[in-house]
């Protein structure tokens, strides 16, 4: 959207996914839920804020990589479910 405000409809989605990473990531159990809701929301927001679902995308695998290139031991499934967290914004 060119007005780069965030559209009524997608901001409760974008909040909501925002407000379980914590719960999410509290949990080691639930890791790759954390990625993948971590990439909805970061797809969401990218693809709201451009008006492009691939540039959503291309964010959600971004902050995938990047967050694996800091931690101690690269697992690469977590890039995996970061990246499929698009598939949220993909959807709407």
């Amino acid at each position: 959207m060119s007005t780069g405000m965030v559209p009524a409809v997608s901001r409760p989605l974008s909040i909501s996914l925002l407000l379980t990473l914590p719960i999410l990531t509290a949990c080691q159990h639930y890791d790759k839920a954390a990625h993948f809701a971590a990439g909805a929301a970061v797809s969401q927001i990218v693809a709201t804020q451009t008006d492009s679902k691939a540039t959503g995308c291309a964010a959600a695998v971004g902050v995938g990589i990047l967050k694996e290139l800091v931690d101690d031991v690269v697992d690469p499934a977590d890039i995996v479910a970061t990246g499929l967290g698009c598939s949220v914004s993909l959807a709407f």
